[in-house]
């Protein structure tokens, strides 16, 4: 038989991975560019360029006829704003793809650390106790959110038996008490101004978004992304079982460490710069498991790749309502959550779904 018969296939395959990513790249570019023009303020490319050159001081007067509403909409609003969802999105969905992969389950997400219940609660006690401003409710989500992170590797260091196991069942009581802590709170809250504050926090939006927001969350989720991506391949060979990582001589503890504190690390900065955002971690692994395999190599960057599209798409739609703008994840729950029982139904991706 002829060998190059013999490779045609898995060369097909390549070529279709690659065709994925870069129909997807193209797709991203477009929705960023839509998110800067689409809204009551239009602003056209040749805007953008003239801004832009202006900003950094590349052109003398060459932007002075710029109407300075357009200016402010677009530098001040909507570039950091679109940055944000995009590497919100891609974190988010690399992080679901990571801990589907590291538990075997396909409904893992990455709140199951209770990371994002523990942020959450950071959120509830920042307004609640301080009635804090942005940077301060950030600050304090995070740092709950870490301190989740600690205390689960502390719980299951003194436990014996499987890891996982136990990783999974510590995540779900710390999610449990941080839950039941922040549902205090706002039961104690001022219904008119503190519970008000909070909820909407919780539902996730990108409407305060600044340029802080951008320094601090591209420079985490792209580290995040890259050390993700880089050693996604390891990832297959922990999703093949303890026992067989070992026999291949991978530290566990180590490399579930790392993972897993990325993961945390991601998470728990985009639930506290921009509130809690459902279903993305997720669903968006399962459609890029469908679109590019089960490789860990291939779909944790294509799934930072498609989550940051797909959040990018949602924000650019309540952006634009004619009735006006609604928390993120009542949209991503009312998208996401029908297409995953679609995907449980079918039949003919049901083996792909659970691989």
């Amino acid at each position: 038989m002829n060998s190059n018969n013999l490779l045609q296939p898995d060369w097909e395959h390549k070529k279709h991975i690659k065709l994925v990513f870069i129909i997807t790249a193209i797709l991203l570019l477009i929705a960023f560019f839509l998110s800067m023009n689409l809204g009551k303020v239009k602003v056209n490319l040749f805007d953008m360029v003239n801004i832009l050159l202006s900003k950094f001081g590349l052109t003398d007067g060459f932007a002075q006829d710029l109407v300075l509403e357009k200016e402010t909409v677009f530098f001040n609003v909507r570039l950091p704003r679109s940055i944000v969802a995009s590497f919100v999105g891609a974190g988010l969905a690399a992080a679901g793809a990571v801990m589907q992969g590291l538990y075997r389950n396909p409904l893992a997400a990455p709140d199951v650390l209770g990371v994002s219940q523990a942020a959450n609660f950071g959120v509830g006690v920042a307004i609640f106790f301080f009635s804090a401003g942005t940077l301060f409710v950030q600050l304090t989500s995070f740092f709950f959110g870490i301190f989740a992170l600690v205390f689960t590797f502390l719980m299951v260091s003194r436990i014996q038996g499987s890891s996982i196991t136990n990783l999974v069942l510590i995540g779900v009581i710390i999610s449990a008490i941080f839950q039941a802590g922040l549902t205090l709170l706002l039961y104690l809250s001022d219904p008119y101004s503190e519970m008000l504050r909070i909820n909407y926090w919780l539902l996730g939006a990108f409407n305060t978004v600044t340029w802080s927001d951008v320094q601090i969350i591209v420079p985490v989720v792209l580290i995040g992304l890259v050390f993700l991506s880089v050693f996604g391949w390891r990832l297959n060979i922990l999703s093949q079982g303890d026992e067989e990582a070992q026999a291949l001589g991978i530290n566990l503890k180590l490399w579930r460490g790392l993972y897993i504190f990325f993961v945390a690390l991601v998470v728990s900065v985009a639930t506290a710069s921009v509130g809690n955002i459902s279903w993305v971690g997720l669903i968006i692994p399962h459609i890029a498991r469908y679109l590019v395999g089960s490789n860990q190599a291939r779909v944790i960057p294509y799934s930072a790749l498609l989550g940051a599209l797909f959040l990018l798409l949602i924000d650019t739609v309540i952006r634009n309502l004619p009735w006006g703008e609604i928390p993120i994840s009542i949209i991503t729950s009312f998208i996401a959550a029908p297409f995953l029982f679609a995907l449980i139904l079918s039949k003919k991706n049901r083996r792909s779904l659970f691989k």
